[in-house]
């Protein structure tokens, strides 16, 4: 799959605070790929480099194969871009906002499609100075949205926005992915959303990449660690406390968990089952990303 971004050896010093520091990554045309860290980790950095708002202390960008710095002006137009919180003119109405940044991109655009996409089609008349955090948040998307890029940075896209809003504009992201081939670079603290939306991630910390791994091998299951549904779990629990091969189990209402030290699922049902317990399900734990962010930064 051809790369739709590379960094190489990226660097942003501030005096003697090194921001981002010889961060080198690779971003397929098509993914949506999540940058995670921790406050002051350098994510928004990175992000700003990206879109020409911050210029590297050394290092490079390259975007559509071409040097970000030499070639600004042919790129950025095939790029949408939604960093911290968006800027309207607030006395303009929200119609008037887009065609001002439509007239910008020097393309041909349709205002009321990119309103539709993020649910705001009925507040186009409205000025922006009467929106809430949320819809302004959405309006910042519909601008990002607008010239129908080719590439999306998204800094902390969903923020502001309710359970109901955040699953659509999720959803709207894959999509775009999926069916137009859009590449998507997000940055959140929800790994929720990451762990649901993302292709592969990228943790960085203190200015470092840590990691870069794709999500689904991120989430797996843990075939060691597993919630047996069981009829008398208090006294099954007993039994296997004495086998060598069980490393930890915890009796709840109607199941166990159970940490297998030297044993397969298979192995822990066929005991059970041999012991006279009715076993209704075996349920291997999923990982989460939140668990892995964790792992990756005390690493």
């Amino acid at each position: 799959m051809a790369a739709c971004i590379q960094l190489s050896q990226l660097t942003k010093r501030y005096g003697a605070v090194t921001a981002v520091d010889s961060l080198s990554l690779e971003i397929n045309s098509g993914e949506v790929f999540g940058l995670l860290g921790p406050n002051g980790a350098g994510k928004s950095t990175t992000l700003y480099m990206l879109t020409g708002l911050v210029r590297p202390s050394s290092g490079r960008v390259t975007i559509f194969g071409r040097d970000l710095q030499r070639r600004f002006v042919d790129i950025m137009p095939r790029v949408g871009v939604l960093v911290e919180r968006p800027a309207f003119y607030e006395h303009l109405t929200v119609a008037r906002n887009l065609l001002l940044f439509s007239l910008l991109s020097g393309k041909q655009v349709t205002i009321d499609r990119a309103l539709d996409f993020v649910g705001l089609l009925h507040v186009k008349h409205n000025r922006v100075s009467e929106l809430s955090q949320g819809m302004r948040q959405r309006l910042g998307l519909a601008q990002a949205f607008l010239a129908e890029p080719e590439l999306l940075i998204l800094d902390e896209p969903t923020n502001g926005l309710d359970v109901e809003h955040t699953h659509e504009i999720l959803k709207l992201l894959r999509r775009l992915a999926d069916e137009a081939g859009v590449t998507i670079v997000i940055s959140s603290h929800m790994m929720h959303e990451v762990e649901s939306l993302c292709d592969r991630v990228a943790i960085i910390n203190k200015g470092r990449l840590v990691s870069c791994t794709r999500t689904d091998v991120l989430i797996s299951y843990d075939p060691s660690n597993v919630e047996v549904l069981i009829d008398v779990p208090e006294a099954a629990a007993r039994r296997l406390r004495e086998q060598p091969w069980v490393e930890s189990v915890e009796a709840k209402p109607g199941r166990l968990l159970v940490r297998l030290a030297d044993a397969t699922s298979h192995q822990l049902t066929a005991f059970l089952v041999g012991q006279g317990y009715k076993i209704t399900g075996v349920i291997p734990r999923r990982r989460t990303l939140q668990e892995y962010f964790l792992k990756a930064l005390n690493s």
